[in-house]
């Protein structure tokens, strides 16, 4: 099934509006910063600590992401996007982070998170787990010693980097089953993809782990219908693919994938649901707009910046929530830049170079599969690219296609782009303006905001690490990790499990 423009906005709309409520429904993004930042007002000023932290997190920002995706938003939905008006309000915490691993100054997936999760540097590729076999405790084993709920909502795997960071202590973030077993009692409410590593049949080790989730009083969920109909359940393992969930723009296309599998939206409101009845104490979620990364490795424009859009729809959730709960301290950052992409072309061209964003019908990926059949014709590559990205190549461009189709990147310059995704990319960026840097995570400072009870906390430039002293104080923890100096460190520099490589391209 093709969706027109028109379906895109009223889904993106819906996403959020449908499940928010009457708050949310008559607010602007600009109406519903100011009426957070006011009902909040008092407890910021009193310096209170919030009962409920809600940290959304979009793997691999770059700074220019949100920007991209203000453009898209103006474009498909007529409004501005929920992060920049964030950004723009002064009454919103406004800093960055530094994203350091303990082995190098590009942090992976596994490392950034471990930071915000211990408050302790690691080596790229380790879970909260420093070199020589040194434990760390993360933030939600210290939730759960202060009675807190805790929860992780994803559109990656649940038991993937971003989001074990926060529940378990592990060597290495894979393989991801014996990672997904450490979640048993200690994140309350597990929301994405991921279904594999919980079935007996497609675990390695045959273990039925989603029995013993359902025997601990997990209520386990698979379909979209059945989230939406979930009452205030006290503990949920909701998995909705076996792996990765679909990258927005391609969801958008699929009608099946439509029904089944629910939006980071929808998800994040299900998950608030259920923390916020069965824990009076405090609680603690995760939101991970995890494809912005995967996107921003193959270069993929339209797949990241479509997923930032509906990762924008989960922090206007967050945000309805948090005006009606002023004791909420909404955080929005992200691990790490990967592969760092901007606008660059000039002049009146670039709203409608734009535009072609907003028709594109697909990832990379699956535009790839479709050009396979046709690697040696040049006019069906152009007409194909022209059905599933409304770009209109050259017959020279299409050769070019045609012999990275067939694996010939020799006309590629950056030995970071020598894969078809960046390839093929990099060539429609003539066509989009949009360029990229690499293909992989990149050393600047990410963006953050905050908002709620302790934002003055996240007012600066800061160490990653930060994060987890504001999260454990406010759950009025004093408790402290472990911590090692680089040159301690590099006395075990031949454990590091280093990122994963696949394909040329780092996946980190």
């Amino acid at each position: 099934m093709t969706l027109n423009n028109t379906s895109r906005r009223d889904f993106l709309r819906l996403s959020t509006v449908g499940l928010a409520g009457s708050a949310l429904l008559a607010a602007t993004p600009s109406t519903l910063v100011a009426d957070v930042a006011a009902a909040q007002q008092k407890a910021v000023a009193r310096g209170d600590r919030p009962k409920r932290i809600i940290f959304l997190v979009s793997d691999g920002m770059s700074q220019a992401v949100p920007s991209l995706t203000e453009l898209l938003s103006l474009k498909v939905r007529n409004r501005g996007t929920y992060f920049a008006r964030m950004l723009q309000d002064p009454k919103v915490a406004h800093g960055f982070f530094e994203t350091y691993a303990l082995d190098s100054v590009v942090t992976d997936s596994a490392a950034g998170g471990s930071a915000w999760g211990s408050g302790t540097r690691v080596f790229n590729g380790a879970l909260n787990w420093l070199p020589g076999g040194v434990e760390l405790k993360p933030i939600f084993h210290i939730a759960k010693e202060k009675g807190w709920g805790t929860g992780v909502v994803t559109t990656t795997t649940v038991s993937n980097a971003t989001p074990a960071s926060f529940v378990v202590s592990h060597p290495t973030r894979g393989p991801e089953d014996p990672i997904a077993e450490k979640y048993l009692d200690v994140a309350d409410v597990i929301m994405g993809g991921g279904t594999a590593h919980f079935k007996a049949d497609k675990r390695s080790d045959s273990l039925d782990l989603e029995d013993k989730f359902r025997k601990a009083g997990y209520k386990i969920v698979e379909h979209r219908d059945e989230l939406m109909s979930l009452g205030a359940e006290k503990k949920v393992l909701a998995t909705f693919h076996d792996g990765l969930l679909p990258y927005t723009v391609d969801q958008l296309q699929d009608e099946e994938a439509m029904k089944k599998i629910p939006t980071l939206a929808e998800m994040t409101d299900k998950a608030i649901n259920c923390l916020e009845a069965n824990n009076p104490d405090g609680w603690i979620l995760q939101v991970e707009g995890a494809r912005i990364d995967h996107a921003a490795h193959g270069n993929d424009a339209a797949g990241a910046i479509w997923d930032q859009l509906a990762f924008d729809d989960a922090i206007g959730v967050a945000l309805a929530f948090a005006a009606r709960e002023p004791d909420t301290l909404v955080v929005v950052t992200s691990d790490h830049g990967n592969a760092n992409p901007g606008l660059s072309a000039f002049g009146r061209g670039t709203r409608s170079m734009f535009e072609t964003i907003a028709q594109a019908k697909a990832s990379t990926g699956p535009i790839r599969a479709a050009l396979r059949p046709h690697a040696d014709s040049p006019a069906d590559i152009r007409e194909v690219v022209r059905e599933m990205l409304s770009v209109n190549l050259s017959g020279d461009d299409a050769a070019l296609v045609s012999r990275m189709l067939n694996d010939d990147f020799s006309m590629v310059v950056n030995r970071l782009h020598r894969n078809f995704s960046c390839a093929f990319n990099a060539l429609i960026g003539n066509h989009i303006g949009v360029g990229w840097v690499g293909s992989s995570h990149t050393e600047d400072y990410v963006i953050l905001a905050a908002m709620g009870p302790m934002q003055h906390r996240l007012n600066a430039l800061l160490p990653n690490t930060e994060a987890f002293r504001v999260m454990a104080d406010a759950m009025g923890s004093d408790f402290r990790n472990p911590t090692m100096t680089f040159e301690e460190a590099m006395q075990h520099a031949s454990a590091s499990p280093g990122p994963i490589i696949d394909n040329g391209i780092v996946h980190a």
